[in-house]
């Protein structure tokens, strides 16, 4: 009985042994495999593509017509991704043609620009999502948010000094300005400039102290013509006056040497692009009265002279591209000229080219105008006006340029000329039917349109 389970025990464990001996392996291998690094899948990190970003670009820049500005040289943000843009076609770009504008007359290139560079980035960029995912280094949803901002807040009741942060309000759409259609441009130009000589009583050379003042004030309205394409319409109101000290004439410290109230208006109707059926009236006159020197003899007043002007035709306008210079020419084959002299009990009419014991001549003709503008830098302006009348039987012209270089908006320099030329007045020896006047000045000015 004791032999038997002696057996017995030494089978049982030699079982035991024999199973365990066999476990060891699998006990080790399960050990080692708990032991040793798990492989895991690297995560994808956002590489630095600038190079081959750049090269994209460059292709693209060296293949494109015209490329936008700035166009896939920056690391490419991907927002979203629209179907539309990645099938479509670029179109190409057209040739620029002028269109007619119904309201506003503008140069619409710059907004034909924008959008084909809009297009062109659109296009490409969704090119770059599906084609090139690699260069896109990051993504609209992962963006990290903006720092804040913080400042500094004072309690000065409490004494105490808190950092809180600064709160930012962004309008939830853009403010609206309602922008006013100005049928009428006006302009205003006043000026006040004089010269001024001063010699001790033992001046070497001689020579009598004088002062010189010029004034000149101009006033014009204009119709709009981007609103108002079909009609033109001016209107220019002038006085200019002249006061010099006259040391030599015994009954009088000053005298006048300029006086000049001046009023041009024209109306026309569009005939063609730049032609117009015109209707123009131009009146002038002298305001003060003024003597010759040394005597009580009156050399001018109040519409002695004066004159009158009204003429039918054509007015031919243009200006450059710039719109820094215009030309305009009137042409009035049917023109109407009175001549006014008042004070015909002081002066004789004939004097005007008025017939003797008459106040008023009347005269019918043809008659030009021609007005040219050139604004030729911020500084310095040129205007030149030349204002032609003849009724067959004698021709009278003027030539008015002015030139006028500012300092600052203050204070100008103003170069005038007058040419003008009358074959029905008297004739000199020297200068014929030509008459001739120059005025340099230097002094205040003040101009302004609205």
């Amino acid at each position: 009985m004791k032999m038997r389970n002696k057996s017995l025990f030494i089978l049982i464990f030699a079982l035991t042994a024999t199973t365990a001996m066999a476990s060891v392996p699998q006990l080790g291998r399960d050990l080692a495999n708990r032991l040793r690094p798990v492989n895991l899948t690297p995560m994808p990190i956002a590489a630095d593509r600038s190079a081959e970003l750049l090269a994209v670009a460059d292709s693209l820049a060296s293949v494109a017509d015209k490329p936008a500005n700035n166009m896939l040289y920056v690391p490419l943000i991907f927002t979203s991704y629209n179907m539309d843009n990645c099938d479509m076609q670029l179109p190409p770009l057209q040739p620029y043609t002028t269109l007619d504008q119904p309201t506003l007359n503008y140069d619409h290139r710059w907004l034909d620009d924008l959008q084909w560079n809009i297009n062109f980035q659109n296009y490409h960029i969704q090119q770059m999502y599906v084609n090139h995912p690699n260069v896109v280094k990051y993504n609209l949803a992962n963006m990290p948010e903006p720092p804040k901002q913080y400042e500094a807040v004072l309690d000065v009741k409490r004494n105490i000094l808190t950092i809180e942060e600064r709160k930012v309000e962004v309008p939830l759409a853009a403010p609206t300005t309602e922008v006013k259609q100005r049928n009428w441009i006006h302009a205003f130009d006043a000026s006040l400039q004089f010269s001024q000589a001063y010699m001790s009583e033992n001046w070497y050379q001689g020579g009598n102290n004088n002062l010189n003042m010029i004034s000149n004030i101009n006033y014009g309205l204009k119709l709009n013509q981007n609103l108002h394409p079909k009609l033109l319409y001016e209107l220019t109101v002038q006085y200019k006056l002249g006061i010099n000290s006259a040391p030599d004439d015994e009954l009088r410290d000053y005298s006048i040497n300029e006086d000049l109230f001046q009023l041009v208006t024209k109306f026309g109707l569009k005939a063609t692009k730049k032609f117009y059926y015109s209707m123009g009236l131009q009146f002038k006159t002298q305001l003060l009265q003024s003597f010759h020197s040394n005597t009580w003899d009156l050399g001018s007043s109040f519409l002695t002279p004066g004159e009158l002007n009204a003429g039918i035709g054509m007015t031919y306008s243009t200006k450059n591209k710039r719109g820094n210079a215009s030309f305009d020419a009137s042409l009035s084959p049917l023109s109407y000229n009175m001549k006014i002299c008042r004070a015909t009990h002081k002066i004789s009419p004939t004097t005007f080219g008025i017939e003797e014991g008459k106040h008023l001549g009347h005269e019918i003709g043809s008659s030009g105008e021609c007005k040219f503008s050139w604004a030729i830098t911020r500084n310095i302006s040129l205007n030149s006006r030349l204002f032609v009348f003849s009724d067959y039987s004698y021709i009278q012209g003027d030539w008015e340029t002015t030139i006028d270089l500012a300092v600052n908006k203050f204070i100008s320099t103003r170069i005038y000329a007058h040419l003008r030329y009358d074959d029905s007045a008297d004739i000199d020896k020297a200068w014929r039917y030509w008459q001739f006047k120059e005025v340099f000045s230097f002094g205040l000015q003040y101009k302004f349109n609205y």
